[in-house]
């Protein structure tokens, strides 16, 4: 057995295609069957089902892909370390952040990367229960998320500062009438917002029952995207932490903030306190820290 096996073998997860995660790996689709064949041979285990076309992994596959990518992270770990010793720091950070954060998380990894040009970023956007749990199974190095399911004898934390809401508008479309509006102003205007699932989508609706209010939700998404263009397009307005930039992203838009609003949750940059734990996640870790006490100035 050696690290490309196992390389080709999380490449065909992330792929589910043979010869995608062939092309990923840069090997002919022959070479990367053959050895992942070799693979099962030498664990005397089937790891992938097979027909015509890949067609998922055994159970007994997906109980080896986690070990794979656990020694995948150690190997780059390992390398991170070597390169340390030289004087660099190399490899790649694998982010998971909520949606719709009380900072620009690319701003930050554009200072992160002025500073250490050899890092290569993976990010992922899911909600803080499986960032938490991607942490402590080694599938993340750094999570961006709320706190309550944080634990801080397994966690280091640097809370975030309250993130406070506004009203993202197009300007064509409605004009607020002061430098602040109220929610009863806000629940006038047809909504773009996230799924009802997302945690930062909970905290809306329950500043809206506190009020007694009943918003006109006409787009639910996922996607940020997808609430950019709802608003750029004059056809929903959104509500959007007012510290995170998203207006600047289209001339069109604006944010005006809303009276009383706030997450009422914390928000936090969280990594596993226990090994596998290499210099580059603690570096970056220190860099994202740094970064946020310079914006707070």
């Amino acid at each position: 057995m050696d690290i490309k096996q196992l390389f080709y073998l999380i490449a065909l997860d992330k792929t589910q295609h043979f010869g995608q995660a062939a092309e990923m790996c840069h090997v002919t689709q022959p070479t990367l069957s053959m050895r992942l064949r070799n693979l099962e041979k030498e664990l005397d285990v089937v790891l992938i089902k097979r027909s015509s076309r890949f067609e998922g992994f055994t159970q007994e596959g997906e109980k080896i892909l986690k070990w794979a990518k656990t020694m995948e992270s150690a190997y780059d770990g390992l390398q991170a370390e070597a390169a340390n010793f030289r004087q660099q720091l190399l490899g790649q950070l694998r982010i998971g952040i909520v949606p719709l954060t009380n900072l620009n998380p690319m701003q930050m990894l554009q200072k992160i990367s002025s500073t250490f040009p050899e890092i290569r970023f993976q990010v992922s956007s899911t909600n803080s229960e499986e960032i938490i749990d991607s942490l402590n199974s080694n599938r993340l190095d750094i999570g961006i998320c709320y706190l309550e399911k944080a634990n801080a004898q397994q966690h280091e934390i640097y809370a975030l500062k309250q993130t406070k809401l506004g009203l993202l508008f197009h300007r064509n479309y409605f004009m607020p009438s002061a430098k602040t509006i109220s929610w009863e102003e806000a629940v006038k205007l047809p909504l773009a917002l996230l799924n009802k699932s997302n945690h930062f989508r909970q905290s809306v609706d329950l500043a809206f029952q506190r009020y007694n209010l009943h918003p006109k939700v006409l787009v639910e998404s996922s996607s940020t995207l997808h609430l950019m263009q709802s608003v750029d397009t004059g056809f929903c307005a959104s509500i959007v932490p007012i510290s995170k930039g998203m207006e600047k992203l289209s001339s069109n838009l604006d944010v005006v903030p809303i009276a009383d609003a706030t997450i009422n949750s914390p928000l936090g940059i969280i990594i596993r306190r226990e090994e596998p734990r290499s210099i580059l996640i603690e570096k970056c870790f220190t860099e994202m820290r740094a970064y946020l006490v310079d914006m707070s100035l």
